[in-house]
């Protein structure tokens, strides 16, 4: 098992206020306004804890619309062996923004700070997607290392990809050491975490070259996808 701390995350307030467009940046003008989106910034750039944990295992077969991994483990359904078709291994990873940007959050809704809330929600939101792409990037260029291609990345509960395989995945991976955890309910705490499986194989694979969001059901209202394409 594979973990890194330290991914380079950047938070860019003329990008950011590009691509939410509206009334956001008319609305910055006002000090009331600014001073809000100022101190979730200063919050995002000092709690941001980015890390991820991850792990490549080998393939058995594809059964359906499952993936069975050579330990028996079944995962899949929607577009996953659609997206890893062809893979001989699969690549299974936790990635984090850390608890202390979530607590934050909780704090400013407690304390009536709505807004600062809300902006900094956003920039974790973004933080995590940071660290997720370069995870992908990662685990794609040790796949190149080793002579093999990797597939698009896909996350549970992002497509049709049912949110119930966040238990498959937890039970393959260990993500406490970068402290995530997975409840009852399916859901990681801290919030800003997310999981994602990447195919690796030897030839060409189902989809390669796409994101997540290509596959996303709420992709043409994400403003983290905008975000992702400026």
């Amino acid at each position: 098992m594979r973990i890194r701390r330290g991914w380079d995350i950047h938070f860019d307030t003329e990008r950011y206020l590009a691509q939410v467009g509206g009334n956001l940046p008319r609305l910055l003008a006002r000090p009331d306004v600014r001073a809000d989106w100022e101190a979730a910034l200063a919050d995002a750039r000092a709690l941001v804890e980015p890390a991820a944990v991850w792990e490549v295992f080998p393939i058995r077969e594809f059964r359906h619309e499952r993936v069975i991994l050579a330990d028996g483990t079944r995962i899949g359904g929607g577009p996953v062996v659609t997206v890893v078709a062809g893979a001989t291994e699969l690549a299974v990873g936790v990635c984090t923004a850390g608890a202390a940007v979530s607590r934050r959050i909780s704090e400013y809704q407690r304390n009536g700070h709505r807004l600062r809330a809300m902006f900094l929600d956003d920039l974790g939101s973004w933080a995590v997607d940071q660290v997720r792409q370069q995870l992908c990037r990662a685990i794609e260029a040790d796949a190149v290392g080793r002579g093999r291609r990797a597939s698009a990345s896909l996350s549970p509960g992002e497509s049709e990809w049912s949110v119930g395989d966040q238990a498959v995945i937890f039970s393959l991976l260990d993500a406490r050491p970068i402290g995530v955890t997975l409840n009852e309910s399916l859901v990681m705490s801290p919030i800003k975490s997310l999981s994602l499986i990447i195919g690796i194989g030897p030839g060409p694979l189902g989809v390669e070259g796409a994101s997540n969001c290509d596959f996303c059901t709420i992709r043409e209202r994400c403003a983290q996808r905008r975000l992702r394409l400026a």
